[in-house]
């Protein structure tokens, strides 16, 4: 009995860690991508046409953005005082990482979710 219950203990947990090993990254504009800021959710949703939102609880805004190598600009459009935000960009898995920003300051890691 003991051996069994050792064999199924350890059977479980190679499962587990196959299962939590990466996958595949998650294409950035399928779903949504969001992070809990104290309580609120900030959502960033990319389109396949360069277009996004990004929506912060009840606000929000839409934007522009464009990919070169590894850096994503995001530009809010003629509203943007602050030109467009450059991040670093990396998704590993179901997991988007932005680093830069405004005073490139930024760095958190969003989870991936279906649309909303």
């Amino acid at each position: 009995m003991k051996k069994t219950l050792v064999l199924l203990a350890s059977v479980a947990f190679a499962l587990f860690m196959l299962s939590s090993c990466n996958s595949e990254p998650k294409p950035l504009t399928s779903g949504q991508w969001t992070w809990d800021f104290f309580g609120v959710a900030q959502t960033y949703q990319f389109n396949d046409d360069g277009t996004g939102a990004y929506i912060n609880g009840e606000d929000g805004y839409e934007f522009t953005y464009k990919i070169e190598g590894d850096s994503i600009f995001i530009s809010q459009g003629e509203d943007d005082i602050f030109g467009s935000e450059n991040y670093a960009y990396k998704i590993d898995g179901d997991e988007l990482n932005l680093k830069g920003g405004y005073l490139g300051i930024s760095d958190v890691t969003y989870k991936w979710e279906e649309r909303k």
